[in-house]
């Protein structure tokens, strides 16, 4: 009998021994500064930076608060334009830096009066995002002062660089039969940084 206490005994020292080598192990990789294993990466960030807007009549961008660290939301506003009944551009981007998700018109002053907003939102090849915004409505409404148009939501496709966002083929229309484009209004884009 006491064969078998002293083989349990050691049996039970062994595994005591085991166990704390395994601790001690595990306490040494947890406390080292560099580590063997692969080093943790940066996490790739996409922003978005407006460029400044000149003159009294325009239309502009700003980096949105539904932007993160993968997602670029791009506000666009028209500041100081009477009348609006339409708004159609196209928007020019990289499609090698960032992909269209998605777009709202939560908050636009085009249905700030409850007019219904009618959108039409189409890629047209790689790059390119056609935007058509009408209200159905009689009449056009007033941007007085900077107010939101449409929130235009870019995810990050490329790795690093940067890359411009410009519009073409712009125009913000009257309700005049049929809509005629409203003259004088300059439009601003930005840029995307990806790092």
């Amino acid at each position: 009998m006491r064969t078998s206490v002293v083989r349990s005994s050691l049996f039970l020292s062994r595994i005591l021994a085991c166990a704390a080598l395994v601790v001690f192990v595990v306490a040494l990789s947890g406390c080292s500064s560099g580590g063997a294993g692969a080093p943790i990466a940066p996490a790739i960030t996409l922003t978005y930076t407006p460029d400044p807007g000149t003159g009294i009549s325009q239309v502009t961008t700003a980096d949105g608060a539904g932007s993160s660290a993968g997602v670029a939301e791009v506000e666009i506003y028209v500041t100081d334009v009477l009348g609006v009944l339409a708004a159609a551009f196209t928007l020019d981007y990289d499609p090698a830096a960032v992909a269209y998700l998605d777009f709202d018109l939560l908050g636009s002053q085009l249905g700030a009066d409850g007019a219904t907003v009618e959108p039409i939102v189409q890629e047209l090849q790689a790059g390119q995002l056609r935007v058509g915004l009408t209200r159905l409505a009689a009449t056009g409404i007033d941007f007085n002062g900077q107010q939101l148009l449409v929130r235009i939501r870019f995810a990050r496709a490329g790795s690093s660089g940067a890359s411009t966002l410009s519009f073409s083929a712009n125009q913000l229309l009257d309700p005049m039969t049929p809509p005629q484009p409203i003259p004088g209004v300059q439009w601003f884009g930005g840029s995307f940084q990806i790092q």
